[in-house]
């Protein structure tokens, strides 16, 4: 019984969180790896950490698919749509190139280390918000990214 719990527990650490410079979380990032995002129940991904706690108070929750990523603000409603919408081409071509074209599209290992080495880029400024890229722009348009500036990445696998 008590394993069972733990492996519960464990299941729900959040795959990437990115903190202000002063240690506050700032978003929370799941990565999920389906066929067709449009079956995705995205509001249901999102439902499970908020409700073991996993999301800080505060925190933006970004819901990553290989075509798509969807982004709430923070403390929306449970069943909430995300408030904002991105491809994920320019931050996948950018970070794994010729994978993301291949046929059933990158593994979940991939796509959380793309989305893991992008938002360490800019956080760590290696990487400037560029405008044809409509992930960063959400990120900018959120208020997001100026707030990670000078922060940290960390994944599930950091203590």
């Amino acid at each position: 019984m008590h394993h069972h719990n733990l492996a519960l527990a464990m299941s729900f650490r959040p795959d990437i969180t990115v903190d202000s410079p002063a240690g506050e979380s700032v978003l929370v990032v799941e990565c999920k790896v389906v066929r067709d995002a449009r079956s995705t129940d995205a509001a249901a991904v999102r439902r499970n950490p908020i409700v073991h706690g996993q999301v800080p108070i505060g925190a933006f929750f970004l819901l990553a698919l290989p075509t798509t990523f969807l982004m709430w603000n923070p403390g929306a409603d449970i069943t909430a749509a995300s408030a904002f919408t991105a491809s994920a081409e320019s931050v996948l071509k950018d970070y794994l190139g010729a994978i993301v074209d291949r046929e059933g599209g990158p593994r979940e290992e991939s796509l959380e280390l793309a989305i893991t080495s992008w938002l360490a880029d800019l956080v760590d400024g290696l990487r400037k918000p560029v405008d044809s890229s409509d992930a960063d722009s959400m990120l900018v348009a959120s208020g997001v990214y100026d707030r990670i500036k000078g922060g940290y990445v960390r994944t599930g696998l950091d203590p």
